[in-house]
């Protein structure tokens, strides 16, 4: 099986489906497993450069501590939950030239996302690009090893990004409720903007790798949010959610009973 990849400035064919390099932000990583799960996935190496330095997505390139969609530091925050996949047996950084990177299967394409950006998410595009199964694309599909349950009376995990932003009135209508169940993971900075404009008793869960962070998402009964890692991590978990609908960033849409919008 051969995979050809068309890029706005040329056509690179590289032989070996097992192989795939990721450029993007952590959230889409996590979106992305299951598209090359069903391509037959073994390795999956992540660009610390996230692509930076391609003319197509605008960004520079980016290292550790400087500006750009990806670093090293999220490729390592990452990495703890991506190998605890089954399916990938070689997970690790990509430590070729940036440029070189456009040889392997580079999920993250922007051609990728002209079309039904809005109405659908991004495993659903990236399996209709390449002709795959588009039926079970709503199931959950992230492994995650054990749960941490903090305080079952606190059963709402929450995150909410200071961007993909949409409706303040629900947390503000809402604020009882999750100050009573919620728990907090994400940055600092976010957990004291929603301490101060919503939930000043909520407490702040910090974790330090990805897999810390599915954990506590692993046992809830719900997430609570906007668009952000932790959102990702919730679908892919399958769990209850409530999620905060934004305009321009809305390819997260994955048609489940349990996955409500405001």
């Amino acid at each position: 099986m051969d995979i050809s990849l068309k890029s706005e400035k040329s056509e690179l064919v590289y032989k070996d489906p097992q192989s795939f390099v990721m450029a993007g932000d952590m959230g889409d990583v996590i979106y992305h497993l299951l598209f090359i799960k069903k391509l037959g996935a073994t390795k999956y190496h992540i660009d610390p450069w996230g692509g930076a330095n391609y003319i197509r997505d605008g960004y520079i390139r980016c290292g550790d501590g400087n500006p750009g969609k990806f670093n090293l530091t999220k490729a390592l925050f990452l990495l703890p939950l991506l190998k605890e996949q089954s399916y990938l047996t070689d997970v690790d950084l990509y430590t070729g030239d940036p440029k070189d990177s456009w040889k392997y299967y580079d999920v993250n394409a922007s051609e990728f996302h002209k079309d039904d950006l809005g109405i659908q998410n991004l495993t659903w595009f990236h399996a209709k690009k390449y002709g795959l199964d588009l039926e079970d694309l709503n199931d959950p599909w992230l492994e995650v090893p054990g749960c941490a349950v903090l305080d079952p009376s606190r059963d709402i995990v929450i995150n909410r990004t200071l961007r993909y932003r949409g409706n303040d009135n629900y947390y503000f209508f809402s604020r009882a409720r999750l100050d009573q169940r919620g728990i907090f993971v994400g940055l600092p900075e976010e957990y004291h903007d929603f301490q101060q404009r919503f939930c000043p008793n909520v407490p702040y869960i910090p974790t330090s790798t990805a897999l810390e962070l599915a954990r506590v998402v692993a046992g809830a009964s719900k997430f609570v949010g906007n668009g952000s890692l932790t959102a990702a991590i919730a679908i892919g978990l399958g769990i209850d959610i409530e999620y905060e609908y934004c305009p321009f960033a809305c390819h997260y849409m994955f048609k489940r009973n349990n996955l409500g919008m405001f």
